[in-house]
């Protein structure tokens, strides 16, 4: 996400914290830049990662916090469409639509469902990792698929264990 989007965003769920002191309808860009800044610093949790010039992407722990504390103090109003309702295919549906066919018809689903177990094999698949992945571009994987799919969802605990699993093996590349 462009720091500009991030800072509409921030302007709309806490217009008073990203908004200029004297000009409370003014966007703060540098309150918004500042906070994801800070955001990316493992002291502070290591919640996004990236920079101004390539973008903010949420970390899979960014995307855990979001959902622990989203319905805290500022409350995202980020709309989270469903397939077939008002948004008539839109690229963001068939591209959640293709995942979810794509996880689902996998042999590691089938285990899953199952006995809840997901192996490093399969955590590796499901996100499309393999030896050549670095550890950044494993990060972006991880947490790109995982937020297609939001909490209570029957994908949802998968992803979350098998990244889980993914983050702990000590074979990857650092």
């Amino acid at each position: 996400m462009d720091t500009e989007d991030a800072a509409v965003k921030c302007h709309e769920l806490a217009r008073d914290l990203f908004s200029w002191r004297k000009h409370k309808d003014q966007i703060n860009l540098e309150l918004v830049r500042v906070s994801l800044s800070d955001a990316k610093k493992q002291k502070n949790g290591g919640l996004v990662t990236g920079s101004g010039r390539e973008g903010w992407r949420l970390t899979t722990k960014g995307l855990d916090w979001a959902r622990l504390h989203g319905n805290r103090g500022v409350t995202p109003q980020i709309s989270r469409r469903r397939p077939g309702i008002g948004n008539a295919g839109s690229v963001d549906s068939r591209r959640i639509d293709r995942e979810r066919a794509r996880l689902t018809s996998a042999d590691y689903w089938s285990s899953w469902t199952l006995d809840r177990r997901v192996d490093l094999r399969a955590a590796q698949l499901a996100f499309r990792i393999d030896d050549y992945t670095t550890e950044k571009m494993s990060a972006i994987k991880v947490a790109r698929i995982r937020a297609m799919f939001p909490e209570g969802d029957e994908i949802s605990d998968f992803l979350q264990e098998a990244s889980r699993l993914l983050l702990k093996d000590p074979n990857r590349e650092q």
